[in-house]
């Protein structure tokens, strides 16, 4: 399944190598997972000047259970 991030890049996400990691840890935040899921692409959108990230996951891929020690 194909999914996107909208990524509104700042003074810190200026580098290509920025924007890719960001959009690596929301996907991995967003999908409860521990590996990196693929990045397919990464384009600017200029009349919104925002970065579109679209990543895959699988759909029978379960979440990692993460449990809180305290």
């Amino acid at each position: 399944m194909l999914k996107a991030l909208v990524i509104t890049p700042n003074e810190k996400t200026v580098e290509f190598g920025s924007l890719l990691a960001v959009a690596r840890a929301e996907a991995c935040r967003r999908e409860h997972v521990s590996m990196n899921p693929p990045i397919l692409a990464l384009s600017f959108i200029p009349e919104l000047k925002v970065y579109v990230a679209i990543y895959e996951v699988d759909d029978q891929q379960k979440p990692e259970v993460r449990k809180h020690v305290g």
